[in-house]
């Protein structure tokens, strides 16, 4: 039937689709391991900065003092890139998803289409199957009645 036709097209678009599923899984983990990045980079940083509250409540040495609000800085740099790294992830996974989603609607469209040409070539294949009992019928009630006419005479 018509699986001749759409078989090819549909193995095309489901290696599409699952390509398209397998990039947004790499997005999905890439997003979530930048996730993970930014609540280590943040826990690191409270720490950080508990100790420098420990420090200063312990008058501890000006350079120690300078030492820590520097490295906080760079915490504090570090997790606005951290940030900024997820919004452009979660931005991508989110462009990976609606590329997924589109494949995914065109292979059930040509599966609908498929079904559609299934549909037609079996109402077809019924249509002439009964046109044939039909003539076969027609044929053997002409038969019958030259039997009879030639029967009766």
């Amino acid at each position: 039937m018509a699986e001749n036709r759409f078989r090819l097209l549909k193995e095309l678009v489901q290696r599409e689709e699952d390509e398209a599923a397998e990039r947004m899984g790499a997005c999905s983990r890439r997003h979530r391991d930048a996730q993970d990045k930014l609540a280590l980079l943040e826990r690191f940083r409270d720490e950080y900065e508990a100790r420098l509250r420990q420090a200063l409540h312990e008058a501890a040495a000006p350079e120690l003092i300078l030492n820590h609000r520097g490295f906080l800085a760079r915490l504090d740099d570090a997790l606005i890139l951290q940030r900024e790294e997820l919004a452009r992830l979660a931005q991508r996974l989110e462009e990976s998803r609606r590329d997924w989603q589109a494949v995914r609607t065109r292979r059930r469209a040509f599966e609908v289409l498929e079904a559609r040409a299934d549909a037609e070539a079996f109402a077809q294949a019924q249509r002439l199957a009964q046109k044939m009992l039909d003539e076969h019928a027609a044929q053997k009630y002409l038969r019958r009645a030259r039997e009879e006419e030639t029967g009766e005479r």
